[in-house]
């Protein structure tokens, strides 16, 4: 079992950059082990939001190694913005360039690296990627939908839970979670 300070240093080895459009393969296949058919994002889904929004898709990768010669893909973040101030069934599937709103629409990472610190390290860049002030469009608050069990691991970066979504989207009951900037 890794100790505290295994976790550590390992997470803090992580490269985070943008994911580009030769690893949206690997995207897909850590949303397809992530989330159930009925709620995974499709490969075209995936490549659309790379496409319209590159800026708003952010990975986690673990660093070269004499195994693997390039930085390998552990895990991401995908989003859109809206102009609306909530997520909405529209907003899940269109990127308004001009939205203030920024939404979450994936938060991946590969089951071996759960339960390191991964997805909240990956959070906590991303939230500030997205706060800063030199960005083409100046975002006002990001949005999200979240199972239950979840809900901590947002809540700990700093979104408030808003309640229960009113959108459909498989069968467990998804919550609104928002951070206003």
């Amino acid at each position: 079992m890794a100790t505290t300070n295994d976790k550590e240093n390992f997470v803090n080895s992580l490269i985070i950059k943008y994911v580009d459009a030769l690893d949206i393969e690997r995207a897909f296949q850590l949303e397809s082990e992530g989330y159930p058919p009925e709620e995974a994002a499709t490969l075209e889904t995936l490549k659309y939001r790379q496409k319209v929004a590159p800026k708003l898709f952010l990975g986690v990768y673990l660093p070269s190694s004499s195994l693997s010669p390039s930085p390998q893909l552990i895990g991401y973040i995908v989003s859109t913005s809206t102009l609306s101030e909530t997520l909405t069934h529209e907003s899940m599937t269109l990127h308004e360039n001009e939205g203030k709103t920024v939404c979450i629409h994936s938060v991946c990472v590969d089951k071996r690296y759960r339960r390191y610190g991964v997805a909240t390290k990956l959070l906590k860049e991303y939230i500030s990627l997205l706060k800063k002030s030199d960005n083409e469009v100046k975002y006002k608050r990001c949005a999200l939908l979240a199972h239950e069990y979840l809900i901590p691991l947002y809540q700990n970066v700093g979104f408030k839970l808003i309640g229960e979504s009113e959108i459909v989207h498989g069968p467990e009951k998804w919550f609104d979670l928002v951070m206003e900037f």
